[in-house]
C-alpha cells in the first residue's frame, strides 16, 4: 500500500474533527456515525451540540461522560444533554468496539482524568491518535501503526523543560512553607489540573483540608470515584467547609480565572498551576505568588521520544489546535520518519 493509499485513511478538518476510517469522527464534528471523545478538555468537545443530533454513538471513558456532564459549557440545552445520555457508550480502556467491520479501542494516557489515547483498526490499516498527553508510567505508547495521529502542542525546540523530574518535589516545598508560614494556600489552575495537584500532594503526606468551590469539589468526586485518592476535601459552599475553613490552616483549590483576583496582602500564599514555563520549575510572580510549571501535556522532547517508542511508517501531525506542528515536522523528518501535517495541504513536511 502506498503512502497515498494510507493517507486516505484520515483526515484532519479545520474545527479539529479528526477522520480515522470510514465511520469514526474524533474529538469534533462531523456528518459519521461514531462520534469519539479523547478527554473532556473544551478543544476537544468541539461541536458536540451537532454530533448528539445525527450521529449514532458518542464513544468516550465512562470518566469522561461524568466530566462532559458536570462541566455543563459544551450541551447548551437540556434537549442536548438528553440526547447525549441516550446516545453515549462508555467504553473502558482495552475495551473493543466495532462499526462495519473497523474495530475501536481506548488506550490509558496521562493527560486528565478520563483521558484516552484511540486506536483504530480498518480492513487494512493500524492507525493511532494520541490526543493530548504527557509521556509517563500511566500512558501506553501505541507500538508499530500505519499511521500515527499526534498533538503538537509543545512541538517547537523552545518548548523543553529539562527540570521536569523536579517540578512535584518544588511543588511540595512551596505549599508546605505556604502552610507554615501563612497557614492558607490557594491554588489556581484548570479543571483537571487542580485535581492531579491534589493528588501529588496526598501522595506525598499533605494532610492539610482541601477546600474547593462547588463545580471543583463535583469534579474532584468524580476523580475520586475514578482512582484519585485525595482524602479529606470539602465544598467551600457548606457549613462542613466553612468550619474546615475556620481553623486558618488550609489549601484551597480555585480555578484559573480567578487567579487575577488572588489576595497580595498577605493574609494567604498562592501558587499559579501552569503548562507554559520552561526556564525552570517554578518562580515567584510577587510576594505572596509563584507559578509552578505542572504541565499535563508532553513537552518536545517527550514528543520526540513518544515517536521514537511508537515507530509509526507514517506521522501525522495535528495542526488544528493550539500546537506548534511545523517544527515539530522539520525534527521528525530530519530524524527519518515521514511527515504530514493537517488540515493543509498535506504535503510532507
Amino acid at each position: 500500500m502506498t503512502i497515498q493509499d494510507l493517507l486516505g485513511y484520515v483526515d484532519i478538518r479545520g474545527n479539529g474533527a479528526i477522520l480515522i476510517g470510514e465511520n469514526f469522527t474524533i474529538d469534533g464534528f462531523y456528518r459519521r456515525p461514531i462520534h469519539v471523545i479523547t478527554h473532556a478538555h473544551a478543544d476537544h468537545l468541539g461541536g458536540l451540540n451537532e454530533s448528539v443530533k445525527y450521529v449514532e454513538s458518542i464513544i468516550a471513558t465512562p470518566a469522561t461522560v461524568e466530566l462532559i456532564l458536570e462541566l455543563g459549557y459544551v450541551l447548551n440545552s437540556n434537549s442536548s444533554r438528553q440526547l447525549f445520555r441516550l446516545k453515549t457508550y462508555p467504553l473502558h480502556y482495552f475495551e473493543r468496539y466495532m462499526y462495519n467491520g473497523e474495530i475501536l479501542e481506548l488506550l490509558p494516557v496521562e493527560h486528565i482524568i478520563g483521558a484516552a489515547q484511540i486506536l483504530i483498526e480498518t480492513k487494512n490499516t493500524v492507525i493511532g491518535y494520541t490526543g493530548d498527553f504527557k509521556l509517563g508510567d500511566e500512558t501506553l505508547v501505541i507500538e508499530d501503526p500505519d499511521i500515527l495521529i499526534m498533538e503538537s502542542t509543545y512541538g517547537d525546540p523552545e518548548y523543553r523543560r529539562p527540570f521536569k523530574d523536579e517540578v512535584e518535589d518544588i511543588f511540595l516545598d512551596i505549599v508546605e512553607y505556604g502552610l507554615r508560614e501563612f497557614g492558607r494556600v490557594y491554588i489556581y489552575g484548570y479543571h483537571g489540573k487542580l485535581q492531579e495537584a491534589m493528588k501529588i500532594l496526598r501522595e506525598r503526606g499533605v494532610m492539610a483540608p482541601f477546600i474547593m468551590p462547588n463545580k471543583i469539589y463535583r469534579i474532584t468526586r468524580i476523580a475520586e470515584k475514578y482512582g484519585y485518592v485525595i482524602g479529606e476535601y470539602y465544598n467551600s459552599n457548606t457549613r462542613e467547609g466553612r468550619e474546615a475553613m475556620r481553623d486558618g490552616y488550609y489549601i484551597f483549590f480555585d480555578h484559573m480565572v480567578k487567579a487575577r483576583r488572588r489576595r497580595l496582602n498577605g493574609s494567604t500564599y498562592n501558587i499559579v498551576l501552569s503548562g507554559w514555563e520552561f526556564k525552570q520549575p517554578a518562580r515567584m510572580i510577587d510576594d505572596y505568588t509563584w507559578l509552578v510549571a505542572l504541565s499535563d501535556h508532553a513537552d518536545f522532547d517527550e514528543l520526540i521520544e513518544y515517536v521514537e517508542r511508537s515507530n509509526p511508517k507514517i506521522i501525522v501531525l495535528d495542526a488544528s489546535r493550539e500546537g506548534s506542528p511545523k517544527p515539530l515536522a522539520r525534527e521528525l523528518t530530519r530524524r527519518g520518519f515521514k511527515v504530514y501535517i493537517l488540515p493543509g495541504a498535506g504535503e510532507l513536511a
